[in-house]
């Protein structure tokens, strides 16, 4: 369970959150989700009982993490919805959200797992799923991307890119734009052939985001 946090924080416990927050954020960045508490309080400089004082679980501090990145990509998705070019902002967009999961390891390790359907997260990241739907919209109606390509087809596809470039971080670091360009032309309306299969349904989508099997349900 995710504790509510305090109103206020002394300046010293409020220092101590703020290392905690960053050395996390380096950590898991690095070695993702199964990285050891113990990293993080020696790198933040603080005892461990220190961080579960604060966060009861790693999950609970993961969450704090991801709400983070999630803010992020709201913030994101909405420069790239006032941009002018709704295609160059939409591939802008998608090339930041790629390199943001490769650079961190434990947001990329996450998705999929059952820290997205946390109330918090659910609700923040559906917000992120509503605005990118809306840039993708965008860029339909601009002619860039074919018409019945779905935000769940993208965010799939930007998984795809950001889990290659994470395998190939040390022999070709940067080697993910090239499949993030074959992508984005494979999204061109110019050449399309028919879709082989339906859409993702919201419940089908969901059950992936959060890891849930829903197949004898």
């Amino acid at each position: 369970m995710t504790v509510a946090p305090p109103r206020e924080l002394r300046a010293d416990a409020q220092r101590n959150l703020a290392r905690v927050l960053e050395a996390a954020r380096e950590v898991f960045a690095e070695e993702g989700i199964d990285a050891p508490v113990t990293e993080i309080a020696a790198r933040a400089g603080v005892g461990v009982a220190t961080i579960f004082r604060r966060f009861p679980t790693k999950d609970d501090l993961l969450v704090a993490l991801l709400a983070q990145r999630g803010r992020q990509l709201v913030a994101d998705v909405d420069a790239a919805l006032a941009a002018d070019d709704a295609g160059a902002a939409f591939r802008r967009f998608l090339e930041s959200a790629a390199a943001v999961q490769i650079a961190d390891r434990g947001f990329c390790d996450s998705i999929g797992t059952d820290l997205f359907a946390r109330d918090e997260l659910r609700t923040l990241f559906d917000d992120v799923h509503a605005r990118f739907r809306t840039l993708l919209a965008h860029a339909q109606a601009a002619g860039e991307v074919r018409a019945d390509v779905t935000a769940e087809d993208l965010l799939f596809v930007l998984h795809g890119v950001a889990r290659s470039g994470l395998m190939l971080a040390d022999a070709a670091p940067g080697a993910w734009r090239r499949q993030l360009t074959i992508a984005l032309d494979g999204l061109r309306p110019e050449g399309a052939s028919p879709m082989p299969h339906r859409p993702l349904t919201r419940r089908q989508f969901e059950a992936a985001r959060c890891g849930v099997d829903t197949r004898s349900r």
